[in-house]
């Protein structure tokens, strides 16, 4: 393991944000001209969620290699070139510092994983090829086979070696205590395959790894053996990779114009082939891989602040991490009794968090129900009362007719004027049905010099009586009824004292107010409102 830890690739680079961004932008190009993009992944692209990598500068293998070197110091045993690489280590070591860890079981996607998964979902990508164990691709709602191939297992994995079907489970499937190139889990239900009699658990041969002729030489189940149950699907070192796996992650690289490798160190050789089977390749890592020089583009970074320019670059949003049930998932107290309590507890937390996503995207759903009926009630409210306008304004009056009377008043050398609006077919069309108010603006000298008169029962003709000595033009504003939403009507009358007064015709002007839209939110207090 520690083995393929090398010192000199150990150091991690970013290169400036204005490069990077250049490169992504390239990137997000080759993804809009591409008929099929792979995404191939590594441990880098899961530290975020937590999960240690393997060869960063405190990845799980770095640091077992920490270990052993200073074990031969402790000894006295380490040369020049142990004590190079153990100094290299320990400085890149701390400079990365403490990470956050969660165990790998609890483990969600991380905004690299979601991007990717939006693309797929979205068809601007097509697969994702990982080697990593922790079943997170699963967790964005990828489908295991149809959309993703996990080249060394996964921890959720269940697969019958007979009929081939994979059960995705929801606790993790490898037994503990048990030979490390021993993959036995039990019997399929699907097409009753079941590992031989002649299994004990304990290898009859020394000969137990890629070289073995699997069970029939050492009675383990092995990565390649046939119809002997259920197997977990963990590549361990010194194992062949199942050729399920293998011919999927070949099939589709074969296929790609573009893949895109993240978070990957390109130090396990037997599979670094793959992304290269693609017309263009690109890699997105921290730190120096072999690969870099045949590589057509290279993007120094995280994963996560690169996925995310590049989902902006495309123009589109990252979509939220689904509620993931495992599709044979087991109730909780029918787990298989090898599982320990350590990870039925995790199966345990599992299930609280499927059900919290439940209950919130059910709540979600609701909520975004209850907007679609209230719009819809709205529009019908809206057309009902379109309707409704449509029928009054088509029995609206065609003209007003605004006038004057005048009689004698008892002070002398005055007269007593009433001014009035009513509609031409006041029997069948009476203004007060269509109008709220009359404004009359008179001659300054009067006090008030603007008078509003309301519709009535006793005042339908909107009248309003005063005393004077001389004519002069009233301008007469016409307020319509709010439901009709129409803008008021001005015109002018000009006061007649000969002849009993005068009045004047005028055609009814029908113009609709222009429409508000207020930007405050309904519920939230308004400190302020201006307006025009």
């Amino acid at each position: 393991m520690a083995s393929t830890v090398d010192a000199d690739r150990i150091a991690e680079h970013e290169e400036s944000a204005k490069l990077q961004q250049k490169k992504i932008d390239t990137l997000a190009k080759w993804i809009r001209e591409s008929k099929y993009t792979v995404f191939y992944t590594g441990a880098g692209v899961s530290t975020s969620a937590g999960i240690g990598d393997y060869r960063g500068p405190t990845g799980a293998w770095t640091m077992g290699r920490i270990r052993e070197l200073r074990r031969l110091e402790a000894r006295g045993n380490m040369g020049a070139e142990e004590k190079g690489e153990l100094r290299k280590l320990l400085a890149e070591a701390e400079k990365k510092g403490r990470q956050k860890r969660v165990p790998m079981i609890d483990a969600q996607p991380t905004l690299a994983h979601m991007a990717m998964a939006t693309l797929v979902r979205r068809k601007m990508a097509h697969y994702v090829v990982t080697t990593n164990l922790d079943g997170i691709h699963r967790k964005s709602g990828l489908r295991a086979h149809e959309q993703v191939c996990n080249l060394h297992g996964c921890v959720y994995a269940e697969r019958c070696t007979g009929c081939g079907y994979d059960f995705e489970r929801n606790y993790y499937t490898r037994r503990e205590k048990i030979h490390v190139h021993d993959h036995h889990v039990g019997a399929c239900s699907r097409c009753g395959s079941a590992v031989p009699r002649s299994y004990t658990g304990r290898p009859s041969s020394r000969n137990t790894g890629a070289d073995s002729e699997g069970y029939r030489e050492n009675r383990l189940v092995g990565t390649q053996d046939k119809a002997v149950g259920t197997k977990d699907t963990h590549i361990n070192f010194g194992e062949c990779l199942d050729d399920m796996d293998w011919n999927d992650a070949k099939r589709h690289c074969e296929r790609a114009d573009l893949c895109v490798v993240a978070g990957a160190s390109m130090s396990l050789r037997h599979i670094t082939h793959f992304p290269f089977m693609a017309k263009r390749t690109v890699i997105v890592n921290l730190q120096e891989t072999p690969d870099d020089g045949r590589c057509h583009l290279r993007i120094w970074g995280k994963t996560d602040p690169v996925f995310d320019a590049l989902m902006k670059s495309l123009d589109l949003a990252i979509d939220s991490p689904p509620v993931w049930r495992p599709r044979d998932a087991v109730p909780l107290n029918k787990i298989p009794s090898y599982v320990s309590r350590y990870y039925r507890e995790a199966a345990r937390r599992l299930e609280q968090l499927t059900l919290a996503a439940e209950m919130k995207a059910l709540a979600a759903e609701k909520n975004a129900n209850a907007e679609k009926e209230r719009k819809r009630v709205e529009l019908e409210m809206k057309a009902a009362k379109e309707a409704e306008e449509s029928k009054a304004l088509a029995s609206f009056p065609r003209s007003f007719v605004i006038g004057n009377t005048v009689e004698a008043s008892s002070t002398e050398g005055m007269v007593k004027w009433t001014m009035s609006v009513t509609s031409k077919d006041e029997k069948n069309a009476p203004a007060s049905r269509f109008v709220d108010r009359v404004t009359y603006h008179l001659h300054p000298t009067f006090t008030p010099s603007s008078v509003s008169i309301d519709a009535s029962a006793i005042n339908k003709n909107f009248s309003m009586s005063r005393v004077g000595w001389g004519v002069f033009p009233v301008r007469v504003e016409i307020h319509f009824n709010e439901r009709f939403g129409l803008k008021p009507m001005t015109t002018t009358h000009q006061l007649s004292f000969s002849g009993g007064g005068s009045s004047n015709e005028v055609a009814v002007r029908v113009e609709k107010m222009p429409e508000i839209r207020s930007s405050v939110e309904v519920g939230k207090p308004v400190t302020s409102l201006l307006c025009c």
